[in-house]
C-alpha cells in the first residue's frame, strides 16, 4: 500500500478520535503552541490537547496519518512539524535541546 493510501485509511479512522468535534479548541491551542516563545508556554498550549490524546482509542492511526500527511501541530500525543515528531515543549524556530547543547560546546 502506498503512503497516500495508508494516510487515507488512517484518516478515515480519525472519526473515532477523542478530539472529534473539538476543531475550534484544537486550532486555538495549536496556534498558541506555534507562537510559543518558551518551552513552558509550548507545553502549556499543548497540554489540553495531550490530555485528550491520552484517552484516545486511535493514537496509532493518528501517528501514521500525522507522519504521512506531513502534519504540523499536535497529534497522537505529541507535537509535529512537517510530519516529524517533536517534544510537546519544543519551541518552533529553536533547535531541539540536544542541538543547543552541541552548539554551545
Amino acid at each position: 500500500m502506498r503512503d497516500a493510501e495508508i494516510a487515507r485509511a488512517s484518516s478515515a479512522r480519525l472519526l473515532a478520535a477523542a478530539c472529534r468535534g473539538q476543531g475550534a479548541t484544537w486550532t486555538r491551542q495549536e496556534i498558541l503552541h506555534e507562537q510559543a516563545t518558551s518551552s513552558a508556554l509550548a507545553a502549556a498550549a499543548a497540554d489540553p490537547l495531550l490530555q485528550q490524546c491520552s484517552s484516545c482509542p486511535i493514537v496509532a492511526e493518528c501517528r501514521i496519518w500525522a507522519r504521512l500527511d506531513e502534519y504540523t501541530g499536535i497529534a497522537a500525543g505529541t507535537a509535529w512539524r512537517e510530519g516529524e515528531e517533536r517534544h510537546p515543549s519544543w519551541v518552533p524556530g529553536h533547535p531541539p535541546r540536544g542541538d543547543r547543547l552541541l552548539l554551545a560546546s
